[in-house]
């Protein structure tokens, strides 16, 4: 299982790879780099905000609307509201088919539902990206994917279709190298410090956790229609060093619970 990321994840990274890259720069002429600068000091909302206003100046811009799009969106994830982020992603993916987000923008609908944990309906979203014949970069990452979707469904003879892809199509990526580490799948067991519909409460757990030493990863879903941050630690075989660990946690004065992972 790969090693998850805190409550911002890989979004920020990957989105601002994506947002300040210089073939966006060079179609949109700037136009976007306050909401960009908002993005990156995480004033989400703001960011927002400046990408609507810059649309309706620009409606007839696809280049513009299109990365305009892919920052809300990326925003809105950032924000755990992925009802409307899986809006803006599909509105690039149907009408934006030439834009430079528009593989990045259906690898998000995927991975959205990969964050949830709704493995099911990610699968469906990466096999018909899969299906559209999309760059070697973003293949390799899909391959990665449904190999790690495939294994945690317990599904072997797909799991090995896409591994085996991955290893012979892309010996030297980054994906597969990563990808190795899934053949140690097994039972393990994390724990979970708390649960949280706030953003500034999450992030608040995280930043405590980290003074404390800990490291902290999160899994965002939807539960019951409302947004959840499930912030979590660690990743061990066993359920006894589970125990050790969920036993310091509460010396340090949080509440921890033993979760299995599959």
């Amino acid at each position: 299982m790969r090693k998850r990321r805190n409550i911002i994840f890989v979004w920020v990274v990957w989105a601002l790879l994506l947002i300040c890259g210089p073939a966006s720069a060079a179609q949109t002429a700037g136009v976007l780099d306050k909401a960009q600068i908002l993005f990156l000091q995480k004033q989400y909302v703001q960011a927002i905000d400046e990408c609507v206003k810059v649309v309706k100046e620009h409606p007839d811009n696809p280049a513009v609307v299109s990365q305009a799009n892919y920052l809300t969106g990326a925003s809105y994830v950032n924000l755990f509201d992925f009802l409307t982020a899986k809006k803006n992603f599909k509105a690039i993916v149907d009408q934006y088919t030439g834009s430079v987000y528009y593989e990045d923008a259906y690898m998000g609908l995927g991975d959205i539902e990969f964050l949830q944990e709704n493995y099911s309906e990610a699968l469906k979203v990466y096999e018909q990206f899969l299906r559209t014949d999309p760059s070697r970069k973003r293949r390799a990452t899909l391959y990665f994917r449904l190999a790690e979707i495939y294994l945690r469904q317990g599904d072997q003879e797909a799991y090995k279709k896409y591994y085996d892809k991955l290893q012979n199509e892309f010996p030297l990526s980054f994906e597969a190298k990563d990808a190795r580490r899934l053949q140690e799948h097994g039972s393990y067991y994390t724990v979970q410090v708390g649960a949280f519909t706030n953003f500034d409460n999450a992030q608040e757990c995280i930043d405590q956790l980290k003074a404390k030493g800990y490291k902290v990863y999160s899994v965002l879903c939807m539960l019951s229609g409302k947004k959840l941050c499930r912030i979590r630690i660690g990743r061990y075989a066993t359920e006894r060093e589970a125990e050790e660990v969920k036993r310091k946690l509460e010396s340090d004065g949080f509440l921890a619970k033993i979760f299995p992972l599959e």
